[in-house]
């Protein structure tokens, strides 16, 4: 019995093995698909513009291991180029042979870090082949985070939340010895998810110009939002002269000065007094600025250690500078007559920039200013939308002809319509016994069905 028991493989081995299986399986299943909607391109293409050339044999590697099928190349007689029209209608040129969903995944393996070294190896372990190299992976990161965003809708807006920091990272092979990366958090207030409250459309904005800060993130702004006289910003940072330089570019903003950062402060000063730092830090939790400089004007200088009684002096000045910004915005906000039911105190901005100094300063990293800038990139879309989605488009907003795709899904759900460059028509497959078949049933849930 202990021989036979012994023999057995064990259950890790067993859930490999079916992986692997099914990843054959699925890598198949995907090669009849392609290899299908070419031969529907072929026989329902516009004959007369596009001329069949040859039909060649290609490679991607995907989840599912490296995929090879065979395509056809047509001659675009209005335009004279050679085209693959199978990877028009999928909005896939094949560059670098890595699918669009193996890559994305990649990159969101490298954007968690600790290194791009890292991100190979999980990537390795978890598809069972080593598809990416760690410069591969970076190079892709790096590509992908320089490629223009989405247009989006612009939105109305009557009061937006800033969080405003700096997250300064060392750099490599350069003059100076690091950088200091300005990064802004926008969202319109909070709301709840189950239990817990989030911040409602937040969206990152990152200085990368040469330009002042704010006048980058105005435009940044414009971009995303319906903005007039009466919209109203609140801003929140830690008292670094550039952030509070927002009350100049912006008529109707209230400067906050970040709690967590004031909290830190104090407590490094008189944690060691435990009844000062508990009427401090009520009077701070209030937002009550004349209750929280009483306190710290009532501290002498010998309950302070010596060798932070020359900080202390300054800091208090800082303080009383702040006393303004360290009041509660919504009476500011009430007294303009508007409704400040549901919104909360300020202060995520040292949350949000523990995500990005995770990733940059763990394991004692230098960087470039272009690889630190993308893997800045890369997180802020990842935790606004939660995929790595760039778009191919250039900032003029429009699509160069080569690169306009065909959308697979109106494509398939159209039963008839007159040709438009690529097929025309229905495919045959999905209707007729073969439409129950693997290759039918994925491309009916490809279209919807």
């Amino acid at each position: 019995m202990k021989q036979f028991i012994t023999s057995m493989p064990t259950m890790k081995e067993i859930e490999q093995w079916i992986f692997r299986k099914l990843q054959e399986e699925f890598a198949k299943a995907m090669k009849r698909v392609l290899e299908t909607l070419d031969q529907q391109i072929l026989e329902q293409r516009d004959r007369t513009r596009f001329r069949a050339k040859e039909q060649k044999e290609t490679g991607v590697n995907t989840v599912f291991g490296t995929v090879r099928f065979k395509r056809w190349l047509f001659q675009d007689r209005q335009t004279g180029e050679y085209v693959y029209l199978l990877d028009r209608m999928l909005q896939f040129e094949g560059r670098g042979k890595v699918s669009p969903h193996l890559e994305e995944t990649a990159i969101a393996f490298a954007s968690q870090g600790p290194s791009y070294r890292d991100s190979a190896r999980r990537l390795e372990q978890l598809l069972g082949y080593n598809v990416l190299s760690h410069q591969a992976i970076r190079q892709k990161l790096l590509e992908r985070a320089e490629q223009p965003m989405n247009a989006v809708k612009r939105r109305p807006a009557r009061v937006l939340f800033v969080e405003v920091d700096g997250l300064y990272t060392k750099l490599q092979r350069s003059k100076r010895r690091g950088m200091e990366n300005a990064i802004a958090v926008v969202h319109e207030g909070w709301e709840k998810n189950g239990k817990r409250m989030q911040l409602k459309n937040k969206q990152y904005y990152l200085h990368t110009g040469k330009g002042d800060f704010w006048e980058g993130f105005g435009d940044f702004l414009a971009e995303r939002y319906e903005m007039d006289e009466n919209t109203w910003l609140v801003v929140n940072g830690d008292g670094a002269p550039w952030i509070g330089e927002c009350t100049s570019y912006f008529h109707q903003c209230v400067y906050q000065l970040d709690r967590f950062h004031v909290a830190r402060e104090l407590k490094r000063f008189v944690g060691h007094l435990p009844k000062v730092w508990e009427t401090l830090r009520r009077s701070l939790a209030k937002q009550d600025a004349a209750a929280l400089l009483a306190a710290v004007e009532g501290v002498s200088e010998q309950e302070v250690p010596e060798e932070n009684r020359k900080d202390w002096e300054q800091y208090k000045s800082f303080l009383k500078r702040h006393q303004k910004h360290l009041e509660d915005y919504r009476k500011t906000l009430q007294a303009q007559g508007i409704d400040t039911s549901g919104m909360r105190p300020m202060g995520s901005a040292e949350a949000q920039m523990r995500i990005f100094a995770k990733r940059t300063k763990r394991g004692g990293y230098s960087w470039s200013v272009r690889g630190v800038r993308a893997v800045l990139r890369t997180i802020m879309r990842m935790k606004e939308t939660g995929v790595v989605e760039w778009t191919e488009e250039e900032h003029g907003g429009k699509q160069p002809a080569s690169r306009q795709g065909v959308n697979m899904r109106k494509l398939l759900k159209q039963v008839t319509r007159e040709a438009r460059g690529c097929v025309d028509g229905m495919m045959r497959i999905l209707q007729g016994p073969k439409q129950s078949s693997t290759t039918g049933m994925a491309l009916k849930a490809l279209r919807g069905y």
